[in-house]
């Protein structure tokens, strides 16, 4: 008499029950490395983001620090103060502009002083660099991108009267002589906006600086 052997098999139901269980941790597996994807995307945009923003104040900070207490000639032939500190809605109005010494590391142009400024455009804060500190007429400066997704951006300078300090929104002194020195404040605030939201302020002291007219 043979002996029959017996194999072991899967059910249908069996089968059907393993596939639904696959499908679903591969779906929980996708979902989980989507998520981490996205989270990464994410975190490499706001790394960009304040990356960028740390360049534009360092860049900011480096350009206070080389300020010369020097007045401008502007390009209708008119004597501006060493710095100008004006708030504006026109987008090719600078908002701050200053004169600064050259780049001790360059040559030609950017070795010599010059006159710079900052203005927001199209949101976007544009740096603004003439070929000197006093300008030719209907001269046009140089324009370029400092910071990019800016919403707003405003700038107060404190001003120091004996042992009182103020914030003003605007420094443009009208009524120095020529032959005076050069009067700058003590510190400059800078509050910008991101297109994203939330607000960074920032307060550079500035040195104090003599000799120039």
């Amino acid at each position: 008499m043979k002996t029959v052997k017996k194999y072991a098999a899967f059910t249908l139901i069996e089968v059907l029950i393993a596939l639904a269980i696959f499908a679903i941790l591969a779906l929980i597996s996708y979902r989980t490395l989507a998520s981490v994807l996205d989270t990464r995307e994410r975190l490499q945009k706001t790394s960009a983001v304040l990356r960028d923003q740390a360049l534009f104040f360092s860049r900011f900070e480096n350009d206070l620090a080389a300020m010369l207490p020097r007045r401008s000639v502007n390009q209708d032939g008119l004597v501006e103060p060493a710095l100008v500190v004006e708030p504006t809605t026109n987008g090719n109005a600078p908002i701050i502009r200053f004169s600064r010494a050259g780049f001790a590391a360059n040559t030609g142009l950017e070795a010599a002083p010059q006159r710079i400024g900052y203005r927001l455009n199209n949101n976007k804060i544009e740096l603004l660099i003439w070929e000197g500190i006093d300008q030719a007429p209907r001269g046009v400066p140089s324009a370029y991108v400092a910071l990019r997704d800016v919403q707003s951006l405003q700038i107060r300078v404190l001003d120091k009267i004996g042992e009182q300090t103020n914030w003003r929104n605007s420094w443009s002194p009208t009524n120095e002589k020529i032959d005076a020195p050069v009067k700058l404040p003590v510190a400059i605030e800078v509050n910008l906006t991101p297109t994203n939201g939330g607000s960074i302020t920032r307060i550079f002291a500035l040195r104090e600086v003599r000799g120039a007219r």
